[in-house]
């Protein structure tokens, strides 16, 4: 059967006016709503002992938005009800939000739930014997809300659980009887009450369904995002929030045959389900895991065709990256898969097609997610053949790939190679200790700071994933088509094409070895700014008054171990002129270090055996930032929310959040570094922008990325030369009008976005911005067409993009020879102060640990960043 638009029912029948809701008005019984949402379902067949979502909360879904607290009461009931559910709090949000998965499948199988988890992993053994599905329950994992603003979901979580905790047909057992089903009903609590809490202040009655009404116009930051702004659907692979380590434990767990995500996307669309176009899927999987895709796909559509609700498939999002929870699973033998319904953004919303009711949308998801359920079941054997042969093949595939283990670590990093270490042990990925030194393509590999990660493993898709280039795009695609972690951590990596000799797998971070090495009493402590975490250290001494310096210089000196190297950006903490005595700076320095798993040598003299003393004008005085995150509407909350995190998160270092309405009274002066995201600034007055440029030139540091940046060159803020400069840069000499097909404007206009690349550059690691960085060759991520000019400043262009880049990822044709040679960081003096310019945001998608160090060193070096400028 055709998948393409399919229609039951004119739209009008589909789009039921907002006159006519029966989920609006408050004496609807509640067979009524069941109906509606379970039409093939009769009353009768649903057991009174169980309560509906209506009767447990008061009001017929659809009718206003549950908040999380509400829809987690009611799973817990449901679990207290019946021996269907089972709810499991697998962690807690940045706001301390409950993250729950309920367990729904029949008694029989609950009654040996960890019998089959054990059993069903073996699918995950390549050399483990086969599973008989008629023994073992097929798992299915139904994800909601991941998207905060994408509120159908979550809605629809609360009937599915429903539906199969009080259905009573042969059917629905049937399905219990032969499925464990996973149950997420809010990957995103976080955002889901700040959007339901603002659907909910913004109702009327009767609801608005104009598109310009408040309800359906969200305020800065929206819903979409975490409490950090993080897009968790993009999170899965790097790994770096709370909410996602906690699904993905649960995930390798119980590695579901088949995963759905549910979303929501414009209102003038319909309802959208995969399989995606070839052209965007990856290379790397098995084909028979897209076939799968569309055999699962004839229930979705059945599912729907029930309703006679509008539906298409195969035209656009993509498998291409493991970085979304629809495509995670696909790297795992099971079937995953983007569910996307239009949105009403409200109880009602004039569209395209008509009115566009919150309950329709909600009744659509149901009626998939029930269907994904009837399709796993009826596919039970397949899918088990499919995951057991996908990790198979990734073992044959990764004992022929070109390169037999990658091997990785730096002495001088031990922060960054726990980070790595921690996140393969994440995906269970096999990793292994170096137990004898090896030199890979000039780099110098030792036992006891290095680790191997051989290629033939069940996990080398993922492995692949996170050391190699990604795999060539043939087309646009939908989303980023670079993530290459370790590029983006900028982790030191051999690429051996035999494996070295290892030690025994590791199965656990091992201890940190943190803190202060050598007696107390000592003239002074350094700290490698090199590692990681230094930051961190660096932190906490600032915020307790201590006083810290930072060589300009790198130099050898005397330690407990002996003569020892430090690299340039090494944090020099004296003994003299601080307002502690000499144990209790002895003890600070060393709880300090040891938090952050980070030594600090205690040094005995400042006479150093190499390089500078630690007297000399090369270590300069560090002043304790004050920070301010310009925050609100127009402001990219993604990109702003990358630096929050770095700050609050990793750092843990206090900033102040300004609305970016507050800068035109703002005591500007109290501040250190502001720093301005992506977006538009436009509504900041000349005078208010005066206001900034006087601030700057009176010693305050400017820190703008991706468009926020070439609106600081635009409005003059480092200088009338740099303003022409970019323009410059900014010309497309390709430009002009081509004629080109109607039909193909979708695909040409897609071919102009730039879709998260992974481009070569070049940085100077003596300046302070780059700090601690430890090569020269580096590589930035590049998610906007923005791109920067050098100024005649010699000394400003502190990463430069390669003449002849790599370029990792999709990038049009025209935006590759405008980057080539271009800046990508860049920091010009203005008066006392200085502005900071990147070209993109440095801490994008908070896992571009390399470039997220040039912005840390930003914030903590301002003073030093134009010292001529002092």
């Amino acid at each position: 059967m055709s998948l393409l638009s399919v229609a039951r029912q004119s739209a009008r029948t589909l789009l039921l006016a907002s006159t006519v809701t029966l989920a609006l008005l408050p004496s609807t019984p509640a067979h009524a709503q069941t109906s509606y949402y379970f039409p093939d379902t009769a009353a009768d067949d649903l057991d009174p002992a169980i309560p509906s979502p209506e009767q447990f909360l008061g009001y017929p879904i659809g009718s206003r938005y549950t908040r999380h607290d509400r829809l987690v009461e009611y799973m817990r009931e449901l679990a207290r009800l019946s021996d269907r559910v089972t709810v499991k709090e697998i962690g807690r949000t940045y706001e301390d939000r409950p993250l729950i998965t309920l367990f729904v499948t029949s008694p029989r199988n609950h009654a040996r739930l960890e019998a089959i988890r054990r059993e069903h992993a073996v699918l995950a053994d390549p050399n483990g014997a086969a599973v008989d599905p008629r023994q073992v329950p097929v798992v299915v994992g139904l994800y909601y809300s991941v998207h905060g603003n994408e509120t159908s979901s979550g809605e629809a979580a609360l009937l599915t659980a429903y539906y199969l905790a009080a259905a009573r047909s042969e059917r629905v057992r049937h399905w219990l009887d032969d499925a464990v089903i996973l149950i997420d009903p809010a990957q995103n609590p976080d955002g889901r009450d700040r959007a339901a809490n603002w659907h909910n202040s913004w109702r009327s009655n009767p609801p608005s369904a104009d598109p310009l009404d408040r309800e359906h116009v969200e305020g800065f930051p929206m819903g979409r995002t975490n409490h950090y702004y993080t897009d968790l659907n993009r999170d899965w692979l790097a790994i770096t929030q709370a909410e996602t380590r906690t699904k993905i434990d649960l995930f390798h767990q119980w590695t579901p045959n088949v995963q759905i995500d549910f979303h929501e996307m414009g209102s003038g669309s319909t309802y959208y389900f995969e399989p995606s176009p070839p052209e965007m899927e990856s290379p790397l999987l098995p084909k028979a895991s897209y076939a799968f895709n569309r055999t699962m796909a004839r229930y979705y559509a059945r599912a729907l065709d029930r309703l006679g609700s509008l539906y298409y498939s195969g035209e656009n999002y993509d498998n291409f990256s493991p970085v979304y929870g629809s495509t995670y699973p696909d790297f795992h033998g099971g079937v995953g898969a983007t569910f996307e319904q239009a949105s009403s953004r409200g109880l009602v919303q004039d569209t395209a097609n008509g009115p566009l009711e919150f309950r329709f949308t909600i009744r659509n998801h149901v009626a998939t997610g029930l269907g994904t359920i009837e399709g796993a079941v009826a596919e039970h054997a397949g899918l088990f053949q499919l995951q057991r042969q996908f990790f198979q093949s990734a073992v044959q595939q990764g004992a022929k790939a070109r390169h037999a283990a990658f091997v990785f670590g730096d002495p001088a990093d031990p922060g960054l190679t726990r980070q790595m270490l921690d996140l393969l042990l994440q995906h269970r990925i096999e990793v292994h200790p170096l137990t004898a030194p090896v030199t890979i393509d000039g780099q110098h590999f030792d036992p006891g700071s290095a680790y191997v990660v051989p290629s033939r493993q069940p996990q080398f898709r993922l492995v692949h994933s996170i050391f190699e280039e990604t795999p060539p795009a043939t087309k646009t695609v939908y989303g980023s088509t670079s993530y290459a972690i370790a590029h983006a951590y900028g982790l030191r990596v051999g690429r051996a094409e035999r494996l070295p000799k290892i030690g025994a797998e590791v199965t656990a971070l091992p201890a940190t070895a943190g803190g202060v090495r050598g007696a107390a009493g000592a003239y002074a402590y350094a700290i490698d700014w090199r590692d990681l975490n230094a930051p961190r250290v660096l932190s906490a001494l600032l915020q307790q008054g201590i006083r810290v310096r930072v060589a300009q210089s790198g130099f050898t000196a005397a330690a407990q171990d002996g003569s020892t190297p430090f690299g340039i950006g090494t944090l020099i903490v004296p003994a003299a002129g601080q307002s502690l005595q000499p144990d209790a700076l002895h003890a600070a320095v060393d709880a300090a270090a040891r938090d952050a798993g980070v030594p600090a040598y205690a040094l005995p003299s400042g006479d150093s055996v190499e390089g500078v003393d630690l007297g000399s004008d090369a270590i300069k005085a560090i002043e304790k930032p004050v920070i301010a995150l310009v925050v609100g509407e127009g402001v990219n909350a993604s990109e702003i929310g990358s630096t929050w995190f770095a700050l609050s998160e990793r750092l843990h270092y206090p900033v102040t959040k300004l609305d970016i309405a507050q800068i035109a009274q703002a005591p500007l002066d109290r501040y250190t570094s502001i720093v301005l995201a992506g977006g538009s600034y436009s509504s900041w007055s000349d005078a208010t922008v005066s206001r900034v440029k006087t601030w700057i030139e009176a010693g305050g540091s400017l820190i703008a990325f991706g468009t926020a940046a070439r609106w600081a060159v635009s409005k003059g803020l480092i200088g009338s030369e740099a303003k022409d400069a970019q323009a410059k840069a900014g010309t497309d000499d390709s430009a002009g009008t081509v004629r080109r097909d109607f039909a193909d404007r979708r695909d040409v206009e897609a071919q102009g976005r730039t879709s998260g690349n992974l481009v070569s550059a070049d940085v100077d690691v003596t300046h302070p911005l780059a700090f601690g960085v430890p090569r020269r060759a580096f590589f930035v991520q590049k998610d906007s067409e923005v791109v920067l000019a050098p100024i005649a400043d010699p000394f400003s262009t502190v990463v430069a993009v390669d003449r002849q880049p790599l370029v990792n990822g999709y990038m049009s044709d025209r935006l590759h020879k405008r980057l080539a040679g271009s800046v990508w960081a860049q920091v010009a003096r203005a008066g006392k102060g200085n502005v900071v310019l990147f070209a993109d945001d440095p801490a994008h998608r908070k896992y571009w640990l390399g470039t997220e160090r040039l912005l840390i060193n930003g914030l903590f070096f301002s003073k030093e960043l134009t010292p001529t400028g002092r």
